[in-house]
Order: C-alpha cells, then structure tokens, then sequence
C-alpha cells in the first residue's frame, strides 16, 4: 500500500505545490480530491485520534505549571516550604491527638461495662494494653526498624554528618506513625510521650518536602540545604506537641546541635509559629476549646505570685530535681548496658522484641490496674489530665475534709467535677499517695524506656517533674499553713508554682537543656514565676551536667553512634588534651604491597568491615570493604 505525503511541497516563489505519493504531484483529479478528504488526511499522515487535542492540552499544562514556578521562585520557596511543612504537620498531630482519645475513652468503656466481673475486667485492661505495645514493636520490626526509639540521638548524629541508612525514608515515616499511635493509646499505663517520633517525622517531612520542591520548581537540588531542611523539621515537630514555637525552636537548638546557624533561625521561627497556630486552630474549629489560648489554664495570683524567702526553696527544689535527675540517667544507662549485655535478655531484646514489648506490657499493666495497685497511681488518668491535676491552683491539704459515702475524700478549694477525686482514698492522703506515685513511675519509666517502641521521653519526665514539684509545693504548704511573711506582709503558698518548676528542672536535668524553662511558660501562659523556674533549672542543670551525659547522648552511647561528646562544664584542663592522646594507634590498614596472605589473616582476626588503603604507608586511598 502506497502512503501519500499530504504536505505540499513549496516553490519557487515559497508557495506551497499540491502533492502525490512520494512528494510527486496528484496525477489526476480523483487523486486530489482524495487528499482534500479528510478521511485521506487523517489515514496518508498516520496520527492516532486526538492526537492534536492531547499535545495542545499538554502544551496548555506545561505554560500553567512554568508559571506557576515562576511565581513560586518570585515569591520565595522556602517561605511555601516552611507554611506546608507547619500545616500538616499540624494536622497530623491533632488528628493523631483525636484517635488516641478515642481509642483511651473505648477502652476504659469497655472497663466501666465489665464492673461486675473483676477478672474480666484485668483481662481486658491487660489485653488492650499488651496488643498496643506489640503491634508498635511489630511495625517497628516489619516496616522500618530505624523507626525504633526516640529517633533524637540518630538525629542529632545526622546532623554531624554521619549518613544513616533508611532514617529519613517513607517508610520510616509510616512506621513512626502506626507505632507512636499504639504507644500513646497505652496511656499512662505506659508512660510514654511523642515528641521524639514527631522530631523524627517532621524532618523526615521536611526532607521529602524538600525533594517535591526542587522538582516542582526550576532550582536544582543542594546537598547543603539538608542541615536547613532538618532544623526546621527539628522546630516544628516540637511546636506540634506543646504548641510552644519559640520553646519548640530553642529546644531543638539545644537537643540536636552544639552548632546552630543563625541564619536557620527565621525558618524554624516561621515554620514553628505556623504549626503552633494551626494546631489551635484546629481545636477551636473542632470544638475542643472556645478560642486559641493555652493547653494548660492556671488561676494563679499574679501581683504577688511569690515571696522573697521562696526562692530559695525554688533553689532547693531544682537541687532536688538535679539530684534525682542524675540517678535517672545513671540507672538508665546501666539497665540499657545490662540488657543489653545479659546473654538471656539480649537474645529476647534481638530476636523476639515483639514478645519483649508484650511482657512489659503485661507487667506495667498489672500493675496500673485500676482496682489494684493503680488506684494509688491514678491510672485512669491521661498524660494530659496528670499534668492538668499537677497545674491546677489549690492546695491538696485536705486534714478535715468530710468524707463521702464511697470513701473519698472532698477538696475544699478545688470544683466538684474536677477528675483529680479519683486521687481520694479513705486511709490514704494525697500527699502519701502523690509519693506513691512518684517511686512508682521512676521504675515504670525505666522499663517502659527498654522496649524497642515508636517513642517519646521527653514527656515522661515532664510529667514526672511537675509531681515531684507538687508534692514538693504540697510538703511546704503544710509546713507553713498560714504562708510567709515578708515585710509585714504575708502570702500564702502557691503549690502549683513548685510543679511548674519541678517540671521545668527535671525535664531539664535529664536532658540537660535549660528551654524547658519557657516550653512550660508557653503551654501555662503564666509568666509570673519566671525567676524562680529560671532558678530551679540553672540549679538542676549545674548537679546533672557534672555528673552524667544527658538522656540523648547516653543512647548515643549506648548505641555505640559515631558521636563526639561534649567536653564536661567548668574543667578547662580538657581543652589541653591533643588527638594523639586518645586516638587508637595500633590500626588495621592495607597498602599498595600488602601481600594475600596479610589480607587473608586481616580478614580471619579482625572484625572490621572497612580497612583503610594506603599508598606506602603514607597518602590514604578510598576504603577497601569486605566482601562478605
């Protein structure tokens, strides 16, 4: 079958010619009007139907996305970056904070059913509990096992340089996610928070936003922006948990880097205030709260908030926390090295970490059941509702309190409908059963921190702060009854001040960082006691420092990360210490005259995966790896 060439061939004079097969002129007058028809035109140039319509549409496609990059780059990609990394991170969080109360509030209905049969009642409670902390350990295992733990320490080691395999991929993200949604639905059963995973997830964001960028704008990728991208991610994970964005910065600052550039500091600020807005937004359009104001409402007096005397309570307090803070880490790192050390333990920790996560499950369970021992650890509590009974206004002293008929005893300066009568009971008072409370959970906390879970820590030491405060604020209101008196004038004690400040020091001793200071003035909006929380975490952080490395770097340590530590406070005598010093002399290398035999017995007694190449004993050449 012979095709015709339905374009005209041009002339002399430019004009087109009519055509026939092969560029030759129609022959006849049949053959022209053969290619008029339309059919002949369509069937001699061989285009698929709609051919014309698809590439005008593309065409159409290619100027609206040119110039939507145009105005994208005239407007400023970093500053669209940072809004959407802000608004879904947000948005995740909030919704994430919606299933975990549904699946709490399902739980303890199911509790609240079973009243009648107590066994039934264990069973239920046990169960709900050990199914949510092996389904986290199980995506952990299954879906990303760099989703395991806070994800802080690797992403402090990240941020030095050192490349980490798999830390900042999708499937890491999903993992985190499902994980940290079992491990918060667990309660205060647990004992776990989310501030680490959400660290973790929104760098990650930050990372695959940062991808979407640069192929949707008309830049090209930088490898240097990586530190930009992960800073901001660092802020803004933080502001999503307390919605404290100028707390979620510094604090990111101080966990992840001893090096910050100043010039990042506008990109965590904007991202962080982003996120801190949406997400109180989003409560108020949800109807969670009335208006945007702050997570935790205090009722304090604010024109004499504190007396003179009181700070060095206030002192006293953070030498406490300090104290305390430092048997914390000390009894944290030893559990993690003998777990992992202890042939036994670390066979089941390696192997069968799902059935470890279940058994500890079973054992913090059982021991936070409500109709056992959990009605001295206020179990049916959340982690929220704790820290709201810690910052409420009122005195706990309730020495002539009448007693109801179900054997609770009344709050004479606190509201009827207020939860914190579930800390009632008829032979012990809430002094006693707050420090109940605390030797409790020091212990829960260590073995809740051992499962290998989608985790936050930070929270947990927070919330435990702001009960030692309270008991600490508690034990000085009955010891002085009737306040102190400073110039003739006498000021009743505030409890509530104590548990801001045991929060901020403890929280700040096991971290080491001194922001937790303004991370609780942003979630109380109480800036009253500023001096005397300042005061407790200088004093907290000054004990803790000298002492042990902070809770990020003794995972570090532990993990056996590639990690630098910080040289100890006030000892100037490190700074005359040389490389030659420390650095490990009798090394394993290889050169240009390393004979098989050499290789083949450097292979059999060392256990090194990489040997260094040198040419002659002198100039390093790439690393030569092993094989298998």
């Amino acid at each position: 079958m012979t095709l015709w060439n339905c374009r005209k061939p041009a002339g002399k004079d430019g004009t087109e010619m009519e055509s026939g097969p092969k560029g030759q002129p129609p022959k006849n007058r049949a053959e022209k009007e053969l290619l008029e028809h339309p059919f002949g035109k369509s069937f001699g140039k061989r285009e698929p139907r709609g051919a014309r319509c698809a590439q005008r549409c593309l065409g159409a496609l290619k100027g609206l996305g040119l110039s939507i990059r145009t105005r994208i780059s005239h407007f400023g990609e970093d500053w669209i970056f940072l809004f959407l990394l802000g608004i879904a991170m947000a948005t995740l969080s909030f919704g994430l904070d919606i299933i975990v109360s549904k699946f709490q509030q399902a739980n303890l209905w199911v509790y609240d059913e079973l009243a009648d049969y107590r066994y039934l009642q264990y069973v239920s409670w046990v169960l709900y509990h050990m199914v949510l902390m092996m389904v986290s350990a199980a995506a952990a295992k299954y879906i990303s096992p760099q989703a395991a733990g806070s994800g802080i320490p690797e992403l402090k080691v990240a941020l030095r340089g050192v490349v980490l395999h798999e830390f900042f991929t999708f499937w890491t993200f999903a993992a985190k996610l499902v994980g940290v949604i079992c491990t918060l639905a667990a309660g205060s059963t647990v004992f776990l928070g989310k501030m680490g995973p959400f660290v973790h997830m929104a760098t990650i964001l930050a990372i695959l936003l940062g991808k979407a960028m640069v192929r949707f704008s008309v830049s090209t990728e930088n490898p240097g922006r990586k530190y930009e991208l992960l800073s901001a991610g660092v802020a803004v994970g933080v502001a999503c948990c307390f919605v404290a964005p100028v707390g979620g910065v510094l604090f990111g600052v101080e966990v992840t880097g001893t090096h910050f550039a100043v010039r990042d500091y506008w990109r965590g600020f904007f991202a962080a205030t982003c996120a801190a807005l949406a997400f109180r937004l989003l409560a108020v359009l949800n109807h969670t709260r009335e208006t945007v104001a702050v997570l935790f409402h205090t009722g304090w007096r604010v024109e004499f908030p504190y007396d003179l005397p009181e700070l060095l309570s206030y002192a006293i307090l953070g030498a406490l926390c300090g104290g305390l803070g430092w048997v914390f880490l000390f009894c944290h790192r030893n559990i993690l090295a003998f777990l992992r050390n202890w042939p036994r333990i670390k066979r089941l920790t390696a192997n069968n970490k799902i059935l470890y996560a279940g058994l500890v499950a079973l054992l913090l369970a059982s021991v936070t059941f409500p109709r056992g021992s959990g009605r001295y650890l206020g179990a049916r509590f959340s982690m929220k509702e704790l820290l709201e009974t810690f910052f409420r206004n009122g005195s706990w002293s309730l020495e002539g309190a009448p007693i109801r008929p179900n054997g609770t005893r009344r709050a004479p300066n606190l509201t009827e409908d207020f939860s914190w009568l579930q800390w009632g009971h008829p032979t012990l008072s809430p002094l006693e059963m707050a420090s109940l409370f605390l030797l409790a959970k020091f212990f829960m906390v260590l073995l809740a921190t051992s499962m290998i879970v989608p985790a936050g820590y930070f929270l947990p030491v927070f919330v435990y702060g702001a009960a030692l405060g309270r008991l600490y604020g508690e034990a000085m209101a009955k010891i002085f009854p009737d306040g102190l008196v400073s110039e003739g004038v006498r000021l009743q004690i505030t409890p509530a001040g104590y548990a801001l400040a045991g929060a901020a020091a403890y929280s700040g001793a096991v971290t080491q960082t001194l922001s937790t200071a303004l991370l609780t003035f942003e979630l109380t909006g109480q800036m009253s006691h500023i001096l005397p929380v300042l005061l407790s975490v200088l004093v907290a952080n000054a004990i803790s420092q000298r002492a042990q490395p902070s809770f990020f770097d003794g995972i570090i340590i532990i993990k056996k990360l590639p990690f630098l530590p910080k040289l100890f406070m006030s000892k100037s005598r490190g700074h005359d210490f040389y490389t030659e010093d420390f650095m490990v002399t009798n090394l394993k290398y290889l050169c240009r005259e390393t004979q098989y035999k050499h290789l083949r017995w450097l292979l059999k007694t060392s256990k090194l995966k990489q040997f260094p190449l040198v040419d002659s004993r002198g100039k390093i050449s790439p690393d030569f790896c092993r094989s298998s």
